[in-house]
């Protein structure tokens, strides 16, 4: 219901006056009952699942390459601008995943205007498919570079910062 939402916020800056979310719940579940609510869970699902380990990973195989370019061995304390520049790294390298968010934007869309060779019923492959062939590669990398950005701050904090917590926790 997610990409729902956005399109109720355009209604109402046409002056159209958006029903309520309730209403938008109760006419999805009526027509297209659970499967309805929760269109694209799959493709959430999955790039939830590619995406902390991929940063984490990217992050951690950056931190080794900058380590070794220092000439630090393996456990030795990186700097705290070293330990942001593999955060960022890391974040920017796991949007490799992108075409999966594009696949669930396209799956959740509620638009009315669906072309005609948009499939009746979407799954994450078969939407990939058409979001493929309708836009190529550009087509399921759309928006990604607020999603470094994102990316990028999210590891920087969430990985690099907490080995600073998880070090003063250590400590004490």
């Amino acid at each position: 219901m997610k990409t729902v939402e956005i399109t109720r916020h355009k209604q109402a800056a046409t002056g159209v006056k958006p029903m309520s979310t309730w209403a938008v719940f109760g006419d999805i579940y009526r027509r297209e009952g659970i499967r309805g609510i929760n269109k694209g869970v799959n493709a959430v699902a999955l790039r939830q699942c590619t995406n902390w380990g991929s940063r984490m990973g990217f992050a951690r195989l950056a931190e080794n390459m900058i380590r070794s370019a220092r000439g630090k061995k393996e456990g030795e304390s990186l700097s705290a601008l070293d330990k942001i520049a593999s955060s960022t790294i890391g974040g920017a390298l796991a949007t490799w995943n992108q075409p999966i968010e594009v696949v669930r934007v396209e799956m959740q869309s509620a638009a009315k205007n669906a072309s005609a060779d948009r499939p009746a019923k979407l799954t994450v492959f078969n939407t990939l498919q058409y979001i493929y062939r309708n836009n190529g590669i550009r087509g399921l990398y759309r928006g990604v570079t607020p999603r470094i950005g994102l990316g990028v701050w999210q590891t920087v904090c969430m990985v690099s910062f907490a080995d600073y917590v998880k070090d003063w926790v250590n400590k004490k």
